[in-house]
């Protein structure tokens, strides 16, 4: 395959992604409440905490994939002077983000409508990247970490929360049941949107294993990673210091 057929390709897959996000964006709130029970903010939260613990010098903070911007709002909520960049390349999303963030009234935020995998910021800018449940939609995730690294200060952390793979095989059978089964119907009945909650179950399929991302991170150059399974490995919190 050429090189530009193969960036063709890639083109077109980030182009439905993209697509699959705006349809959903007005019900993506709901939907994940539904899903997690609301734990999802609870494991968001968790990761910004552990992430904080290894710096507590946090001056400024990117957030990737910032969707309705949950991650960037707990940052706030721990460190209120920190300058925070929400970058996402939905305008749907952004357009969410932005009004919950008007309603704080607070000029520490910045939104960009952007690609997070063709970022330009200098190195060393950020004492802090997050990204939730956005990393295993990219195409090109190895560039979105390995970016990462080089913008984040010496003592930098990058939290990734997402995603996981269950070990045990009876969770491992009710995890997929749920994903498979459960979550498109979920996005019928309130999304009216089977195909997006497919994908979602979909994207499993090609999804870093938790040791699997840890050994990327290292291999990037973070000197410090670890990660926290939560619900048996369903969801995943990666931490890496650089």
């Amino acid at each position: 395959m050429t090189e530009t057929a193969t960036k063709s390709i890639a083109s077109n897959k980030s182009e439905y992604i993209n697509q699959i996000f705006a349809q959903i964006a007005k019900h993506y709130d709901l939907l994940n409440n539904l899903m997690t029970m609301r734990f999802h903010l609870k494991w968001k939260k968790d990761a910004i905490d552990m992430a904080i613990k290894e710096n507590k010098h946090i001056f400024k903070a990117l957030d990737l994939c910032t969707g309705t911007g949950d991650l960037a709002l707990f940052i706030h909520k721990k460190v209120k002077n920190a300058q925070i960049i929400c970058i996402d390349n939905c305008h749907q999303m952004i357009d969410i983000t932005k009004k919950r963030l008007d309603n704080i009234n607070s000029p520490t935020f910045e939104l960009i409508k952007a690609d997070c995998e063709n970022l330009r910021f200098n190195n060393s800018s950020f004492d802090l990247i997050t990204i939730g449940f956005g990393l295993r939609n990219l195409i090109n995730r190895e560039k979105c970490l390995t970016d990462s690294y080089d913008f984040l200060a010496p003592e930098g952390v990058f939290a990734c929360i997402d995603l996981g793979h269950p070990v045990n095989p009876l969770w491992k059978s009710i995890y997929g049941f749920y994903f498979y089964k459960i979550i498109p119907l979920l996005g019928f009945v309130f999304a009216r949107n089977k195909e997006a909650y497919t994908y979602l179950a979909d994207s499993l399929s090609g999804w870093y294993k938790q040791d699997e991302l840890k050994e990327i991170l290292i291999k990037i150059g973070f000197k410090k990673v670890y990660y926290k399974n939560i619900l048996g490995g369903a969801v995943a919190i990666h931490i890496a210091v650089k």
